[in-house]
């Protein structure tokens, strides 16, 4: 991307005496004689006119000695012009006023753009002045036709018989690719996973302004079905009943800009309304012009297990296997807990074996109680050992498990030394455990606690759905029995870590659900973490994989190369960088040494001794790192540190040593500008040192003389001769300036 220094071009000017020679570098001003003969007519003004005579043989008026005469001036007061960011062919046309300050009238040379400026820029010819009468003003038009992938540049240049600046230059800009408000979200899909009814659950959604101009968000739209609204924008820091969005926030959300580097947030709230698989699309449309419009996608109650931690869950009462008559009732409670959800939202569920007999919630500390009667339920619990467990289900559908002995009418044994239930006639494998019993719960504790000759398996360490992967990141004991249609074909080899080892089959397509989804998977446009790398649908349309604020889904035509995307500016780099299916059409060789628009400017063209000017250069580079170094052809300072494309220059002090040496000479302030590269570019500018500054234009001013001494601006005297020597010496400094 272009890199923008803005500032204001120098002048070539050379000057010397009261009528000073100043001219400028385009061909248009004539030959080096035409210049000579300038040059000895000035000479031979000052020496007829002001040295004993009143009479002013240009205008044909006649003076006393205490008229004070200001020549030509012009002033130009805008000299770096910027237009916003508009519309691919807009055309605008901007005014440049110039200013003839002075009591005589200004020739217009040649008014013209520079070889550097950009092709969309021109001036119109019948705007530019041939004269500009004293104390009036002309306006030349300038028409800028908008670009639609890169900013664009140009320098006017105008060339008149000012004796002190005989060029003045004007910078422009056209704001379009780089610059100005560029706009990013933080996730182009905002999942929240599971989660039970009742239950609101809020995700934050940043839009941020990385750009150097204000950005504004320009329409707020939340499309989701009628049927099933489970999302809403929400107002920070209220529940969703106290506040409406739509009419307390969005209004002002739309009003106030966010200024560059900062960001607006957007309160998201999901709520379901069942426990089905439901979406929704939030649409941002904002000033950004190469990214007018987000499509974010809002996902609820999926497959996504990311960052989840399995509930855990205990029998708290009774604390070991008891016996009941069918006539009584079955008190059972137990408590749950998990990392991510308060307790209330788990779901908790009863089976005896693989039958469901009760379900429910927790209260918020995380207990729930079941009352069965046992011979009055339906179905009836009967009699005999009746191992009961206990399921407890977290928002990631991710599960905890424990386990209940009841002795229905069905005396304990007097062997069952562990109080589980069970005693070795009756098949418990561990008497000394009462985790281990027939039919309990396995858990990941090195045992066979359902005494089936299989440890842990159905735990992290197994994989159970047949795809090679535990769930566990480097342990994997074992796999299967296969289920469905999988097939158990051996494991694969460390690290693990499957997000969905769950071998029930939801889908009804013959396999578990879990078996297509494992760290080797390849990632699909499913709203799922198919490989487990903690990212959801990575290198589909929908997922911003290159970092630069497009999908494939809403234009990037290459979603690997951060440069590339839909509106980038074009790099003669043999891609099609702002995706309009062209490669390098009116492309920027993003290798081209840096570019100076307009030279150095300066916010002042008379500088009195010891005062302080800044200067600025406009430079265009795709370089990131450019350096710059600042010099002066004559004695003054720069602050440090002078590196930058602003600096300040300091002019040497107001002495009397300093007044004889400086005063009425035309320092220059140059700049070269070096890219990493090593290519550079240089520009400078002159201004003029002066005493006393006597008008906002800054005019030159001539005094008459007395007798034969001849009265000069600076105060001092000079003979003819010298005069002479002086301009025919700024002649072949200009010459040699000109050549360099």
């Amino acid at each position: 991307m272009s890199r923008l220094k803005s500032g204001i071009k120098g002048r070539w000017t050379l000057k010397g005496g009261v009528v000073r020679l100043s001219l400028g570098s385009s061909p248009g001003l004539g030959s080096m004689r035409s210049i000579a003969c300038l040059s000895f007519l000035s000479v031979f003004a000052v020496l007829t006119w002001g040295c004993g005579s009143e009479v002013d043989p240009t205008a044909g008026t006649t003076y006393t000695s205490s008229t004070r005469i200001e020549f030509q001036d012009i002033y130009v007061p805008d000299r770096l012009i910027e237009v916003g960011l508009l519309p691919a062919g807009t055309e605008v046309v901007s005014e440049v006023f110039v200013h003839n300050a002075g009591d005589r009238a200004l020739f217009v040379e040649e008014v013209s753009l520079n070889h550097q400026s950009d092709p969309n820029w021109s001036i119109l010819p019948e705007s530019i002045p041939s004269t500009i009468e004293p104390h009036e003003h002309a306006v030349i038009e300038v028409l800028y036709v908008a670009s639609d992938s890169q900013d664009t540049f140009a320098a006017m240049e105008i060339f008149s018989d000012d004796p002190d600046e005989a060029e003045k230059s004007v910078a422009f800009i056209g704001r379009q690719a780089s610059g100005g408000p560029e706009a990013r979200v933080s996730a182009n899909i905002v999942d929240w996973g599971f989660q039970f009814l009742g239950v609101e659950s809020r995700r934050s959604l940043e839009l941020r302004n990385l750009g150097d101009a204000d950005l504004y968000i320009t329409a707020v739209e939340l499309i989701q079905s009628e049927s099933q609204p489970a999302f809403s924008i929400t107002c920070p820091g209220a529940s969703m009943g106290d506040c409406d969005w739509h009419s307390e926030v969005e209004d002002v959300l739309l009003a106030t800009p966010i200024v560059p580097g900062s960001a607006a947030f957007f309160d998201l709230s999901f709520a379901p309304l069942n426990l089905q698989a439901v979406s929704a699309q939030l649409n941002i449309q904002t000033s950004d012009p190469v990214r007018p419009e987000f499509t974010v996608f809002l996902l609820g109650n999926g497959e996504s297990a990311i960052n989840c931690t399995p509930p855990s869950v205990e029998v708290v009462s009774p604390v070991e296997a008891s016996f009941y008559h069918q006539w009584q009732e079955l008190e059972l409670t137990v408590r749950v807990f998990d990392q991510e959800q308060p307790p209330d939202s788990l779901y908790v569920e009863l089976f005896l074996g693989g039958l469901l007999i009760e379900n429910g919630f927790p209260d918020e500390n995380g207990f729930v109680t079941f009352a069965i009667d046992i011979d009055d339920h339906s179905p009836p619990i009967p009699t005999g050992l009746q191992p009961l467990s206990i399921r407890v289900t977290d928002g990631c559908q991710l599960w905890g498990f424990d386990s209940f002995v009841a002795a229905v009418d069905f005396p304990l044994s007097a062997q069952d030394v562990d109080g589980d239930g069970f005693d070795p006639n009756q098949g418990d494998c561990d008497e000394n455990n009462a985790g281990v019993f027939p039919q309990a719960v396995e858990a990941m504790d090195g045992y066979d606690n359902n005494c089936n000759g299989i440890i842990d398996e159905q735990t992290v360490v197994w994989d159970d759905d047949c795809d090679g992967y535990c769930e566990h990141d480097t342990i994997c004991l074992g796999q299967g029995p296969a289920v469905g249609g999988a097939v158990c074909s051996g494991l694969a080899a460390a690290p693990f870590g499957d997000c969905n080892d769950s071998s029930v089959d939801r889908d009804n397509d013959g396999l578990p659900d879990g078996f297509s989804i494992h760290p080797e998977a390849a990632e699909g446009l499913n709203f799922i973490d198919d490989n487990c790398n903690g990212t959801t649908d990575e290198g589909t349309t929908f997922f911003d994989d290159d970092g630069d604020g497009q999908t494939e889904a809403v234009g990037d035509c290459d979603d690997e190369s951060a440069g590339v995307f839909l509106g980038a500016v074009e790099w003669c780099d043999e891609l099609d960088n702002d995706c309009d299916g062209t490669i390098d059409n009116d492309c920027l060789d993003q290798w081209a040494p840096p570019r100076i628009i307009g030279g150095v400017l300066t916010d002042r063209f008379q500088v009195e001794l010891g005062s302080r000017l800044r200067a600025e250069v406009l430079v265009i580079s795709s370089d990131e790192n450019l350096t710059y170094e600042w010099q002066t052809d004559m004695d003054g300072f720069f602050d440090e540190p002078a590196n930058g494309p602003s600096v300040f220059w300091n002019a040497p002090a107001d002495t009397d040593e300093n007044r004889a040496a400086y005063l009425q000479r035309f320092p220059s302030i140059m700049v070269t500008v070096t890219d990493s590269r090593g290519q550079s570019a240089s520009g400078f500018g002159n201004v003029l040192l002066s005493q006393d500054v006597t008008t906002a234009y800054n005019p030159v001013v001539a005094t008459s003389g007395e007798g034969q001494n001849c009265s000069f601006a600076a105060g001092g005297t000079a003979s003819a001769p010298a005069v002479l020597l002086a301009l025919l010496g700024l002649l072949g400094g200009l010459r040699a300036r000109r050549l360099s």
